[in-house]
């Protein structure tokens, strides 16, 4: 049911990412080369093994995916720690909701983060998606953002 991503799903997997943006109203923030892009960042991201993604496919369609990140970036790179793990791109087409699948998905991707001895993850969370998050033992912080 859950399986890795290969290089032939990272189009799948930008369509996904996509559609979650524009669910959340963000899709006005894309790149018009958004796909173009994505799609060459995963691919060296995953030889680098960087990042990685796991799907749930139905009928040879990926109906869901949720990537992981392995980022290096200021000023997590001064810490002792110097790496953290980003979950992102966790989503679900709607048709396939309530069934676990976030849940799952999610898990597998700790447990990438687990093998490779990353122990700060971090996310950003949907209104919808806060309740699933908490129960998996994330906390909100105190980022903040402001957008002019």
């Amino acid at each position: 049911m859950i399986r890795i991503a290969t290089f032939t799903d990272i189009s799948s997997i930008t369509n996904l990412k996509q559609k979650m943006f524009k669910e959340v109203g963000m899709e006005d923030l894309l790149r018009d080369d958004f796909v173009q892009v994505v799609d060459k960042i995963y691919e060296e991201l995953y030889v680098l093994e960087k990042a990685i993604h796991f799907v749930v496919e139905r009928n040879n369609e990926i109906i869901a995916c949720a990537g992981a990140f392995i980022k290096e970036d200021i000023p997590y790179c001064f810490y002792k720690e110097n790496q953290y793990g980003f979950i992102g791109d966790v989503y679900v087409d709607p048709k396939f909701r309530n069934q676990g699948y976030a849940r799952k998905l999610t898990n597998e991707v700790l447990e990438w983060f687990s093998k490779r001895e990353i122990h700060t993850i971090r996310l950003l969370a949907s209104d919808n998606a806060r309740k699933l998050y908490k129960t998996l033992g994330f906390t909100e912080t105190d980022q903040m953002i402001l957008r002019r």
